[in-house]
């Protein structure tokens, strides 16, 4: 059986006109490995992303609520501790006012998070993501 190289070789020797006076262009030879120059794409420079102005229409795709860049961090804040509780799990969420809750049974929902206060009286709290200053998974 031929080697493929050998039938490559073959292929491009055969197809490579009888130049200028043939009337067709000789077809340029390329090694195996070696691609085609024309093909290769200049490589893009890299840009600031605070200088590129698509990255602000791509934030306003990644914020389809709309919310207000505070409620986006305090999304992002509550969400981040919430994936890392474990199943029956408490999360603790610190407050803009600097009140601390301790929740348990945590649902994030569109415009709020709701979950039951362990305290004294378990009683169930919903708030706004734009009042979370911080949170982490576990408390008392």
């Amino acid at each position: 059986m031929p080697s493929p190289s050998g039938i490559f070789e073959t292929a491009v020797r055969n197809s490579s006109g009888s130049g200028p006076e043939g009337g067709a262009p000789a077809a340029p030879s390329r090694a195996i490995g070696n691609p085609d120059p024309a093909a290769l794409a200049p490589m893009p420079e890299p840009v600031s992303a605070a200088e590129n102005p698509v990255a602000a229409a791509e934030n306003s795709e990644r914020n389809p609520l709309g919310d207000s860049p505070q409620a986006a961090v305090g999304r992002r804040i509550l969400s981040t501790a919430f994936v890392r509780i474990t199943p029956g799990g408490n999360l603790t969420v610190e407050l803009q006012s600097g009140r601390i809750l301790v929740l348990r049974d945590v649902v994030l929902r569109r415009k709020d998070y709701c979950g039951m206060q362990v305290a004294e009286s378990p009683t169930r709290y919903c708030g706004r993501y734009a009042e979370v200053a911080a949170a982490r998974p576990g408390g008392n």
